[in-house]
């Protein structure tokens, strides 16, 4: 059944495509099949006594400094790719302040009036987009 849910293909923008690799974006199974699949991402990280969280393909791996943020973003990124054969984009991989950052389309962090979570304007602009579309008068 999981294979073929895997390899049914998708509809893109109306089109269909077939599924070479990967399991389509979006799909119900996803996120938990990614979860499965990650569950020795969260082993190794645990063994190495990192404070983590991950939903999905999504992680933020929490550290004292810089410089532990790239040493660990390195050798996870090299446990990734060798051990479990999973592609690590570097457009979507940055060591950042646990001060400030975005998260599932969330900005959390530390101000002046002490910790915050907000949607993150990339969400809100989304979301406006989205309801200006299902508003618009003809």
């Amino acid at each position: 059944l999981i294979r073929k849910f895997l390899t049914s293909g998708v509809l893109d923008h109306g089109l269909f495509a077939k599924s070479e690799k990967g399991t389509p974006q979006g799909g119900p199974l996803s996120p938990l099949l990614a979860n499965i699949y990650l569950n020795e991402l969260d082993k190794e990280l645990t063994r190495r006594g990192h404070h983590f969280v991950r939903y999905a393909d999504d992680c933020n791996i929490y550290v004292k400094s810089q410089r532990a943020g790239e040493r660990v973003m390195r050798s996870i990124t090299q446990f990734l790719e060798k051990r479990l054969k999973v592609k690590v984009n570097p457009d979507k991989t940055k060591v950042g302040s646990p001060l400030r950052l975005k998260f599932l389309g969330f900005s959390l962090g530390v101000d002046h009036n002490g910790a915050y979570a907000r949607p993150a304007k990339q969400s809100q602009q989304r979301v406006k987009k989205a309801l200006k579309l299902l508003t618009k008068r003809n």
